[in-house]
């Protein structure tokens, strides 16, 4: 039941933010210039650590079969959160190394065929 909501959760927001940020590449462009600001990143941290802690200590599942979908996106999101607050410099390097690549919309897309699986999953299983 948890498993469910977490992948209907992570999966209807994975294709709604990807899609928002293919249609509009000006939000895409926010996020990039909001990067290089440190007082952002900093709560942008405390928000991916406290995402992924909450998930990590609710559904920590480990089974071979796609519910552990959930389980990484828990650990990846704690883990992207303290890389955020502990070296927030190295977020700043990689965003600018990236900003403006070709394959950024190619990357959205694919984001928005994994949120539609993991809604179906959450919806069917």
């Amino acid at each position: 039941m948890l498993t469910n909501y977490l992948a209907e959760l992570w999966g209807i927001s994975l294709v709604v933010i990807a899609f928002a940020m293919l249609l509009k590449p000006k939000y895409l462009n926010m996020i990039f210039a909001e990067t290089e600001k440190e007082e952002t990143l900093f709560l942008w941290g405390i928000l991916t650590f406290l995402i992924g802690l909450a998930i990590v200590l609710a559904h920590n599942i480990w089974v071979k079969d796609w519910q552990v979908i959930i389980t990484l996106f828990g650990w990846a999101s704690l883990l992207k959160g303290l890389a955020i607050l502990f070296f927030p410099e190295l977020l700043m390097r990689y965003a600018k190394k990236i900003e403006n690549k070709q394959w950024l919309p190619i990357a959205l897309v694919i984001a928005v065929f994994i949120g539609l699986i993991i809604t179906y999953f959450g919806f069917t299983a």
